[in-house]
């Protein structure tokens, strides 16, 4: 009886230990009359393996990253993707990523940055394990359409592209 009792409080209770998310973001870009293209996040949704996503129960499984996030250019280095965040999280293992944004700013050569509003939300189905006092990494590439960069008003949206969990 005390075994089932050990087994149960174990499969029941929540984490207790934590590990590191790090989410980076990265596009792909080519070399155009834009030089810099600035986006902001507000939020970072990861959803835990096990709980059901559906409409029924919204946020069920889902644990929200809400801090102050970097703005980060999508074109300056393509080379090294820019960090948005490394915060603590329940170890565990997720499922799927969701990223809103803030609104963007867009620098073309010899002007003025431009305002744009937020693109919208992106989300992706990724396996990502964070186990405790370790690190979970997710790589988000994305793409955009410069025509609408330059269209008035200019609107930003991404397509996503890849995403890598390590």
């Amino acid at each position: 009886m005390a075994v089932l009792l050990v087994i149960i409080v174990i499969a029941f209770a929540p984490a207790t230990t934590q590990g590191t998310l790090v989410l980076r973001f990265s596009s792909l870009s080519s070399p155009s009359v834009i030089s810099h293209i600035y986006v902001g996040f507000t939020q970072i949704a990861l959803h835990e393996v096990g709980y059901v996503n559906s409409s029924i129960c919204g946020t069920c499984g889902w644990i929200t990253i809400s801090q102050s996030f970097p703005t980060v250019d999508l074109i300056s280095n393509p080379l090294i993707p820019p960090t948005v965040t490394s915060a603590p999280i329940h170890s565990g293992r997720y499922d799927e990523v969701r990223v809103t944004f803030s609104n963007s700013t867009v620098i073309i050569r010899g002007h003025q940055p431009i305002p744009i509003p937020a693109p919208p939300m992106i989300g992706s189905n990724v396996t990502l394990p964070i186990p405790p006092s370790g690190i979970g990494d997710i790589l988000l590439v994305v793409a955009f359409d410069y025509s609408s960069l330059l269209s008035s008003p200019p609107s930003l949206s991404f397509v996503l592209i890849r995403t890598s969990a390590v």
